[in-house]
């Protein structure tokens, strides 16, 4: 039986630190502008319902009131995480209508592994990771295309 995730204990290992030296809510030592999250069911926001399968209630309907995509009824350690550093919680990727990425993403799906093939979710690590160098990619040029129009209408004065 595994006791830890490969996500979970990565997750322990990068941003417990992280918060120790940062330390708690409202801190102006760490002024982190966004979270790019990677993993599995436990810190998958909706990424696996959005991209294969919905994920029945009462899933995430405790605490968001609604079903949420996320294969928890309440909060992940993301979630927590994100309250921490005062930023809200993330979007899923691959549920790209109506989410806002300002912010970061997760890019976690339910079933993936570090190694292809061994899950039951095609999104692998270096699947994921790939899916943030697009992300990223994107978010840089729609950033410059913004950057360069400025001084027209909607971003002059006026």
């Amino acid at each position: 039986m595994r006791l830890f995730s490969v996500s979970g204990l990565l997750v322990l290992t990068l941003m417990v630190p992280m918060m120790l030296v940062c330390g708690g809510r409202g801190s102006q030592r760490c002024r982190f502008p966004a979270i790019y999250n990677f993993g599995d069911s436990n810190s998958d926001t909706g990424g696996y319902n959005a991209a294969l399968a919905e994920i029945p209630s009462p899933y995430g309907e405790t605490f968001f009131k609604q079903p949420s995509g996320r294969a928890s009824d309440g909060r992940l350690i993301i979630d927590f995480m994100a309250e921490n550093l005062g930023l809200p919680y993330l979007s899923a990727y691959q549920d790209s209508i109506g989410t806002n990425f300002r912010h970061g993403a997760s890019i976690a799906t339910g079933g993936s592994c570090i190694q292809p093939a061994c899950g039951y979710s095609p999104f692998n690590l270096a699947k994921q990771i790939s899916q943030f160098i697009h992300c990223k990619a994107r978010t840089t040029a729609l950033y410059n295309q913004l950057w360069d129009n400025r001084e027209s209408f909607p971003f002059s004065a006026v």
